[in-house]
């Protein structure tokens, strides 16, 4: 799946929230409408892709919210529940944060768009 699959999914509407990226969300003082129009946003890029993640394909997207960023983690699909719901495909976002500060920003390039070894 590409970055413009995962943008039509959200803009038809076929996208879901897990507790966690709620909880993130919070901490880090971010609207769940905020992270989804972020990664609807000229600068969104997936980053890290784990398709081959045991749980079924995810990945992390880079995207700007306010002009800060944020990265977001979502599975894409989750052919599952879509189908469960009656949908042709579902973007589920697993978690989402800022990266940075004084405990993860060593672990990211200065425009948080690569993981450093």
């Amino acid at each position: 799946m590409t970055l413009q699959d995962i943008q039509d999914a959200i803009r038809a509407g076929y996208s879901r929230v897990g507790s966690h990226a709620i909880q993130e969300a919070t901490a880090d003082a971010l609207l769940i409408t905020e992270i989804w129009s972020g990664i609807l946003g000229a600068d969104a890029e997936i980053i890290e892709d784990y398709s081959s993640d045991p749980r079924g394909p995810t990945c992390l997207i880079y995207c700007q919210i306010n002009g800060m960023p944020v990265h977001v983690v979502v599975a894409y699909p989750s052919n599952k529940a879509a189908a469960q719901q009656n949908i042709p495909v579902l973007v589920f976002m697993i978690t989402c944060y800022r990266p940075g500060g004084p405990n993860h920003a060593h672990q990211w390039s200065a425009d948080f768009k690569k993981r450093l070894p």
